[in-house]
């Protein structure tokens, strides 16, 4: 990956710097790759952006020109690791523009959680988070990402952290409950019953959640009481979503599971 990374750079960054050419701000090059990504020629198109950025270090279209060549790689290709270099080619051109910079981490960690490298996605969206001016959907959208990684990784503590931060700070109600729950699950994966217990009954009760979400934290808390096996108590909250939970016949299946309990 690192020595991609470095071939990537070397021979698109690199080599452009040292061209002595002018700007060229619509070149016949960029329109014709333009034109050949269109009409499905993928190997011309990518041929001529990488042409571009070579021949154009200052050009005006250099990045739309990377962008299509991460297109090419992760859509085109599905090589998210050569996607993953380009875009870190990118971040060393355009990191010191934070709009582009917070972007292309988000786009970085995408493509790392795509090949499996949790920690390197970690990484790019705690990076991603730093820059300012971010809106509150955009910051609870990357934390949200950044809390599955983590559990991802096993590190169920800062996943737990993590959804609770976002729960606490968040002002959309959906995300409010969507975190909690899914702080909640985290908590049964340590097996720790009673605040997973805690967190659902506290989700209950607030007012507004959607009816997705109310089903899937009855569900889970019924699971609780059958661990205890408090059997009776958990059909009984399995009967309030037989018609709202997603998977009707896993509700009515366990229903039947239980009363054969008590």
């Amino acid at each position: 990956m690192k020595r991609f990374l470095i071939i990537i750079i070397v021979s698109l960054l690199l080599m452009a710097q040292g061209c002595d050419k002018p700007t060229d701000k619509r070149s016949e090059v960029i329109d014709k790759a333009r034109s050949s990504f269109i009409s499905g020629f993928y190997s011309d198109s990518e041929k001529g952006f990488e042409r571009y950025l070579q021949d154009n270090p200052q050009g005006e279209h250099r990045f739309e020109a990377w962008n299509y060549l991460v297109k090419i790689a992760a859509e085109v290709r599905h090589d998210s690791e050569r996607g993953a270099a380009i875009l870190e080619a990118m971040y060393l051109e355009f990191g010191h523009k934070p709009d582009l910079a917070s972007k292309l981490k988000l786009q970085l960690a995408e493509m790392y959680i795509r090949t499996g490298q949790y920690k390197a996605a970690v990484e790019a969206l705690e990076k991603s988070l730093e820059y300012s001016e971010q809106t509150q959907e955009q910051l609870d959208s990357k934390r949200t990402m950044l809390a599955e990684t983590f559990r991802k990784l096993r590190n169920y503590d800062l996943a737990i952290y993590t959804y609770n931060d976002i729960a606490k700070s968040t002002d959309n109600l959906r995300t409010k409950a969507r975190s909690i729950f899914e702080m909640a699950h985290t908590l049964t994966l340590i097996q720790a019953w009673e605040r997973a217990e805690s967190e659902l009954e506290k989700l209950l009760k607030m007012d507004g959640i959607s009816e997705d979400i109310h089903a899937e934290a009855v569900f889970m808390l019924a699971d609780i009481y059958e661990d205890r096996h408090e059997y009776r108590q958990a059909a009984e909250l399995l009967e309030q979503i037989v018609d709202t939970y997603p998977n009707p016949y896993a509700v009515r299946y366990k229903l039947d599971y239980l009363q054969k309990k008590f």
